[in-house]
Protein backbone atom coordinates (compact mmCIF):
# COMPACT_ATOMS: atom_id res chain seq x y z
CA UNK A 1 0.00 0.00 0.00
CA UNK A 2 2.84 2.40 0.85
CA UNK A 3 4.56 1.63 -2.43
CA UNK A 4 1.38 2.17 -4.48
CA UNK A 5 0.63 5.39 -2.59
CA UNK A 6 4.15 6.63 -3.24
CA UNK A 7 3.89 5.89 -6.97
CA UNK A 8 0.51 7.70 -7.17
CA UNK A 9 1.95 10.72 -5.35
CA UNK A 10 5.01 10.71 -7.58
CA UNK A 11 3.03 10.82 -10.83
CA UNK A 12 0.55 13.47 -9.56
CA UNK A 13 1.39 16.84 -11.18
CA UNK A 14 3.31 19.17 -8.83
CA UNK A 15 0.75 21.98 -9.16
CA UNK A 16 -2.05 19.77 -7.79
CA UNK A 17 -0.18 18.75 -4.65
CA UNK A 18 -0.32 20.44 -1.24
CA UNK A 19 2.56 21.21 1.13
CA UNK A 20 1.46 18.31 3.34
CA UNK A 21 1.65 15.95 0.37
CA UNK A 22 5.12 17.27 -0.49
CA UNK A 23 6.25 16.69 3.10
CA UNK A 24 4.70 13.22 3.10
CA UNK A 25 6.53 12.38 -0.14
CA UNK A 26 9.83 13.52 1.30
CA UNK A 27 9.31 11.40 4.40
CA UNK A 28 8.28 8.41 2.26
CA UNK A 29 11.49 8.77 0.22
CA UNK A 30 13.61 8.97 3.36
CA UNK A 31 11.91 5.89 4.79
CA UNK A 32 13.35 3.85 1.92
CA UNK A 33 16.75 5.54 2.10
CA UNK A 34 16.79 4.79 5.81
CA UNK A 35 16.50 1.05 5.12
CA UNK A 36 19.67 1.10 3.01
CA UNK A 37 21.50 3.32 5.49
CA UNK A 38 20.52 1.00 8.35
CA UNK A 39 21.99 -1.92 6.38
CA UNK A 40 25.20 0.10 5.94
CA UNK A 41 25.11 0.81 9.69
CA UNK A 42 24.90 -2.92 10.39
CA UNK A 43 27.99 -3.45 8.24
CA UNK A 44 29.84 -0.67 10.09
CA UNK A 45 28.78 -2.10 13.46
CA UNK A 46 30.06 -5.51 12.48
CA UNK A 47 33.32 -4.07 11.16
CA UNK A 48 34.09 -2.07 14.30
CA UNK A 49 32.02 -2.92 17.40
CA UNK A 50 31.97 -6.66 16.82
CA UNK A 51 35.68 -6.50 16.06
CA UNK A 52 36.18 -4.81 19.43
CA UNK A 53 34.33 -7.65 21.12
CA UNK A 54 36.07 -10.50 19.29
CA UNK A 55 39.61 -9.08 19.39
CA UNK A 56 40.38 -9.94 23.01
CA UNK A 57 38.71 -13.34 22.81
CA UNK A 58 40.63 -14.15 19.62
CA UNK A 59 43.89 -13.27 21.37
CA UNK A 60 43.10 -15.60 24.29
CA UNK A 61 41.94 -18.39 21.98
CA UNK A 62 45.04 -18.07 19.77
CA UNK A 63 47.37 -18.29 22.77
CA UNK A 64 45.43 -21.30 24.08
CA UNK A 65 45.48 -23.09 20.73
CA UNK A 66 48.90 -22.14 19.33
CA UNK A 67 51.04 -20.85 22.19
CA UNK A 68 52.23 -17.46 23.40
CA UNK A 69 54.09 -16.45 20.23
CA UNK A 70 51.18 -17.13 17.85
CA UNK A 71 49.14 -14.06 18.81
CA UNK A 72 50.84 -11.95 16.13
CA UNK A 73 48.86 -13.74 13.36
CA UNK A 74 45.86 -11.51 14.01
CA UNK A 75 43.30 -13.59 12.12
CA UNK A 76 39.96 -14.22 13.81
CA UNK A 77 38.44 -17.63 12.99
CA UNK A 78 35.09 -17.48 11.22
CA UNK A 79 33.39 -19.46 13.98
CA UNK A 80 34.33 -16.80 16.56
CA UNK A 81 32.87 -14.07 14.36
CA UNK A 82 29.70 -16.14 13.82
CA UNK A 83 29.25 -16.65 17.57
CA UNK A 84 29.81 -12.92 18.17
CA UNK A 85 27.24 -12.07 15.50
CA UNK A 86 24.76 -14.45 17.06
CA UNK A 87 25.16 -12.88 20.48
CA UNK A 88 24.86 -9.35 19.02
CA UNK A 89 21.50 -10.40 17.52
CA UNK A 90 20.47 -12.09 20.77
CA UNK A 91 21.31 -8.96 22.76
CA UNK A 92 19.23 -6.82 20.43
CA UNK A 93 16.29 -9.19 20.74
CA UNK A 94 16.42 -9.48 24.54
CA UNK A 95 17.53 -6.08 25.85
CA UNK A 96 18.16 -3.91 22.80
CA UNK A 97 14.71 -2.34 22.94
CA UNK A 98 15.79 -0.32 26.00
CA UNK A 99 18.63 1.42 24.19
CA UNK A 100 16.54 1.75 21.01
CA UNK A 101 13.76 3.45 23.00
CA UNK A 102 16.19 5.79 24.74
CA UNK A 103 18.00 6.89 21.59
CA UNK A 104 15.07 6.76 19.17
CA UNK A 105 12.30 8.30 21.26
CA UNK A 106 13.51 9.97 24.43
CA UNK A 107 16.40 12.24 23.35
CA UNK A 108 14.53 14.22 20.69
CA UNK A 109 11.84 13.79 18.03
CA UNK A 110 13.04 11.61 15.15
CA UNK A 111 11.22 11.06 11.87
CA UNK A 112 12.42 9.31 8.70
CA UNK A 113 14.34 12.33 7.38
CA UNK A 114 16.06 13.06 10.67
CA UNK A 115 16.63 9.34 11.22
CA UNK A 116 18.37 9.15 7.85
CA UNK A 117 20.65 12.04 8.83
CA UNK A 118 21.46 10.34 12.16
CA UNK A 119 22.18 6.99 10.52
CA UNK A 120 24.25 8.43 7.67
CA UNK A 121 26.35 10.70 9.91
CA UNK A 122 27.02 8.12 12.58
CA UNK A 123 27.70 5.33 10.08
CA UNK A 124 30.12 7.44 8.05
CA UNK A 125 31.96 8.29 11.29
CA UNK A 126 32.23 4.61 12.25
CA UNK A 127 33.39 3.60 8.76
CA UNK A 128 36.09 6.30 8.73
CA UNK A 129 37.27 5.23 12.19
CA UNK A 130 37.31 1.59 11.04
CA UNK A 131 39.41 2.43 7.98
CA UNK A 132 41.85 4.24 10.28
CA UNK A 133 41.92 1.19 12.58
CA UNK A 134 40.36 3.04 15.51
CA UNK A 135 37.95 1.17 17.81
CA UNK A 136 34.85 3.31 18.38
CA UNK A 137 31.32 2.75 19.62
CA UNK A 138 28.46 2.90 17.15
CA UNK A 139 26.18 3.83 20.06
CA UNK A 140 28.32 6.84 21.00
CA UNK A 141 28.23 8.03 17.38
CA UNK A 142 24.46 7.49 17.22
CA UNK A 143 23.79 9.45 20.41
CA UNK A 144 25.97 12.34 19.26
CA UNK A 145 24.20 12.38 15.90
CA UNK A 146 20.73 12.28 17.50
CA UNK A 147 21.56 15.18 19.83
CA UNK A 148 22.92 17.40 17.08
CA UNK A 149 20.18 16.49 14.61
CA UNK A 150 17.68 17.46 17.34
CA UNK A 151 19.50 20.79 17.82
CA UNK A 152 19.61 21.46 14.08
CA UNK A 153 15.94 20.55 13.54
CA UNK A 154 14.32 22.16 16.58
CA UNK A 155 16.94 24.06 18.56
CA UNK A 156 18.72 23.07 21.77
CA UNK A 157 15.57 23.32 23.90
CA UNK A 158 14.06 20.27 22.20
CA UNK A 159 16.85 17.92 23.26
CA UNK A 160 16.57 16.01 26.56
CA UNK A 161 19.85 17.30 27.97
CA UNK A 162 19.26 15.64 31.35
CA UNK A 163 19.03 12.25 29.65
CA UNK A 164 22.08 13.06 27.53
CA UNK A 165 24.01 13.90 30.72
CA UNK A 166 23.07 10.50 32.18
CA UNK A 167 24.23 8.77 29.00
CA UNK A 168 27.53 10.69 29.01
CA UNK A 169 28.04 9.89 32.71
CA UNK A 170 27.47 6.20 31.92
CA UNK A 171 30.14 6.41 29.22
CA UNK A 172 32.61 7.95 31.67
CA UNK A 173 31.81 5.58 34.53
CA UNK A 174 31.88 2.34 32.53
CA UNK A 175 35.57 2.77 31.64
CA UNK A 176 36.91 2.67 35.23
CA UNK A 177 34.24 0.12 36.23
CA UNK A 178 35.38 -2.25 33.48
CA UNK A 179 39.01 -1.59 34.43
CA UNK A 180 38.45 -2.40 38.12
CA UNK A 181 36.45 -5.58 37.41
CA UNK A 182 38.95 -6.79 34.79
CA UNK A 183 41.94 -6.00 37.01
CA UNK A 184 40.37 -7.80 39.97
CA UNK A 185 39.63 -10.89 37.87
CA UNK A 186 43.15 -10.87 36.46
CA UNK A 187 44.66 -10.67 39.95
CA UNK A 188 42.42 -13.48 41.22
CA UNK A 189 43.12 -15.75 38.26
CA UNK A 190 46.85 -15.02 38.39
CA UNK A 191 47.00 -16.17 42.04
CA UNK A 192 45.09 -19.36 41.19
CA UNK A 193 47.33 -20.11 38.19
CA UNK A 194 50.54 -19.37 40.14
CA UNK A 195 49.35 -21.59 43.02
CA UNK A 196 49.05 -24.56 40.64
CA UNK A 197 52.55 -24.06 39.21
Amino acid sequence: ADLIGGVVRTVTPHALRTADEESEDALWTFSWLLVFTAAWESYAHGANDTGNATGAFTGVYTIFADGLNACSKGETPVWIMAIAGFFVALGICILGYRVITTIGFKLTDINFQRGYCVEFGSTLSVVIATILGLPVSTTHCQVGAVVFVGCAAFGPRHVAWGLFAKIAAAWVLTVPLAAVISGALTAAFRQAVNAQN
